[in-house]
């Protein structure tokens, strides 16, 4: 056999073989492309339901990236102790209908002297409606060092209770209260609560170190400290009756309230494909999405969804949601039905390429992509199908570009594969 033929089997050797691989890769990297979509979180749009129950009985506790966290019933509780050690903050369940009054005629030495002569007079103290920690018994607060129930010492730094309240609770009673203390190196809080004629007189101890997870240490009057919720840190919306302002006026509501390590922001009379959320203001803010996006319509005696109006909420997760509410039962079953999107994936787990950016997010013609120094792979681009559209295989370099100029306005899964290890970036393309 000739040199010539020799060299003719090894080049179809290696043809085959080439083929064979880009087979392999190829089938490789719309295997990808669908893990990225499946794995973790589902891009495309879902319908989601949550159900508070009849009067809305339950509270419910929901993660934008893992759905309804807990269902906890609104009732068992009357006020609750901001859990951060060096925290004042103290919140009446006031969706449960407790009350909150300042007693004017005296500090906490006019304990055995308490009446409620002139109580119609009397101020009404509220949950502040965007701040969770600025709590009602917070609301008469001056500014460090005064926290509204007490005054904080430079010594001790613990918070020492200087005013008396008047709490009524959902069944009517009412009792008179004293915050005595706050032990702030120990997280603890001593409160002294009594009858108004003075018996069941009590002083105890609540310690908050072993609900440090939880935004809030809850307490009931009859049943003493109540487990009612979860995590903190899992759990981005929390679906409840609340009091809010309304024409001016403090109303019971049922709405969402945000977690502190959770943002939103709303976009009104905006197209439903609507999508630039880069451009928006995020808040902290408590109500930030709130009640008002329902309104009840006395004709059909059915609450009617705001038209046009959607929100947008970056989880715990660092993704980006978009919401679209869909309807509200109102108090015969409390059910709340809503549109979720995952917009921006922005967290990459643990197992995946280290050091991969891709920008810029959104992006019109072209997409910049780092990768790690020293490895190759391969890059693909795929549409939420799974569809492949287009790829660049790279060799040890740590920057590419692709470009995109043909991609229409829309959502892209980009996928860098080195080895076994694989990201996935959701990109918004913003062409024509």
């Amino acid at each position: 056999m000739s040199v010539i033929q020799h060299i003719d089997i090894l080049n179809a050797v290696l043809s085959t073989f080439k083929t064979f691989t880009m087979k392999i890769f190829t089938k490789l990297s719309i295997v990808v492309c669908f893990a990225s979509m499946i794995s973790g979180k589902a891009i495309a749009q879902e319908t989601k339901t949550i159900e508070m129950g009849a009067s809305y009985a339950n509270e419910v506790y929901y993660s934008m990236e893992n759905g309804v966290v807990m269902t906890s019933p609104r009732n068992t509780w009357d006020i609750a102790f901001y859990t951060t050690a060096f925290s004042a903050g103290i919140i009446t369940n006031d969706g449960n209908g407790v009350e909150l009054y300042q007693y004017p005629d005296g500090s906490n030495e006019g304990w055995n002297d308490f009446d409620t002569i002139g109580m119609s007079g009397w101020i009404r103290l509220y949950n502040d409606v965007t701040n969770w920690e600025n709590g009602a018994f917070n609301r008469l607060e001056k500014g460090h060092p005064d926290y509204g129930w007490g005054i904080y010492s430079m010594t001790s730094h613990d918070v020492i209770g200087d005013s008396l309240f008047l709490i009524k609770t959902a069944d009517g009673k009412y009792r008179k209260l004293n915050i005595v203390r706050k032990r702030s190196t120990l997280n603890q809080y001593e409160i002294r609560y009594a009858d108004l004629d003075g018996l069941n007189d009590q002083t105890i101890t609540l310690d908050a170190k072993p609900y440090e997870s939880k935004l809030f240490m809850s307490f009931s009057f009859t049943d003493g400290l109540i487990d009612r919720e979860p995590d903190a840190d899992s759990w981005d919306l929390l679906f409840t009756r609340y009091l809010a302002t309304v024409m001016n006026t403090p109303y019971p509501v049922v709405g969402v309230l945000l977690n502190p390590a959770t943002l939103a922001a709303e976009a009104r009379g905006v197209a439903p494909d609507f999508d630039a959320w880069e451009t928006l203001n995020y808040e902290t803010g408590r109500d930030e999405i709130g009640h008002d996006w329902k309104t009840f319509d006395l004709g059909s005696m059915t609450y009617i969804m705001e038209d046009s109006l959607y929100f947008f909420v970056k989880g715990q997760d660092s993704s980006i949601y978009k919401i679209t509410f869909n309807s509200f039962s109102g108090s015969a079953s409390g059910i709340t039905t809503f549109d979720q999107e995952l917009i921006s994936a922005l967290s990459i787990p643990e197992n995946q390429v280290s050091s991969t950016l891709v920008y810029p997010n959104p992006a019109t013609s072209q997409l910049n992509i780092n990768t790690p120094s020293g490895e190759e792979g391969f890059i693909t681009i795929c549409n939420l199908t799974g569809q492949e559209l287009s790829r660049l295989e790279f060799t040890k370099g740590a920057k590419h570009s692709l470009n995109i100029d043909g991609l229409v306005k829309g959502i892209y899964i980009v996928t860098i594969v080195t080895g076994n290890k694989s990201v996935s970036q959701k990109v918004i393309v913003l062409n024509d």
